[in-house]
């Protein structure tokens, strides 16, 4: 669930940067501009040769009984 609010945050994002005439190009440079922006406590970060964004991964148990242990 939260790697997907952080998913849907940075689309969000990329979409506003890259303006009012959006393309391809104007989507990737939006989101290439994306220097240690917080989104909501992860830091995302795209380069040019590195869109990768976030090495931050959220572990969750699910328990015997079906329910979130963490």
């Amino acid at each position: 669930a939260m790697e997907g609010f952080v998913n849907a945050k940075v689309l969000v994002e990329g979409l506003r940067r890259a303006g009012r005439n959006l393309s391809r190009e104007s989507f990737i440079r939006g989101l290439e501009s994306m220097q240690r922006v917080d989104l909501g406590g992860v830091l995302i970060t795209y380069a040019g040769d590195d869109h990768s964004g976030s090495e931050y991964v959220e572990l969750t148990l699910i328990g015997k009984d079906g329910r979130f242990v963490r």
